[in-house]
């Protein structure tokens, strides 16, 4: 069964949202795929919508969808990602395009 993670991201507001769109789309995707390895997910792709309804403060420049194989695919990137030294890199990447408080995941688990 396919295991999902969708994230909502907030850019940092000191940069433009053209700038996002190049830091998550092309440096933070070639760092990912550095230290994934062959456990990169099998999909991985980034939306840019526009707000059609909703709170003004709701607002996000970016959905990313995230698919695995199955739930080991993902904790085994997790795994991957959350040691010392993948984590510092991944976490001084975010820091230059995203506003880290207001990132949001979700997990869409097939299997449940």
């Amino acid at each position: 069964m396919v295991f999902r993670v969708y994230l909502l991201a907030v850019k940092a507001p000191s940069i433009s949202l053209e700038e996002f769109k190049e830091q998550w789309d092309v440096h933070h995707i070639n760092l990912l795929k550095e230290i994934a390895g062959d456990d990169y997910p099998q999909n991985h792709s980034h939306q840019y919508p526009k707000q059609a309804k909703g709170p003004a403060d709701a607002k996000y420049d970016g959905i990313g969808f995230l698919e695995f194989k199955d739930k080991a695919a993902f904790l085994k990137l997790r795994e991957i990602t959350g040691t010392p030294e993948n984590k510092a890199k991944l976490e001084a990447h975010d820091k230059t395009f995203l506003d880290m408080e207001k990132i949001q995941m979700y997990i869409v688990d097939d299997e449940e």
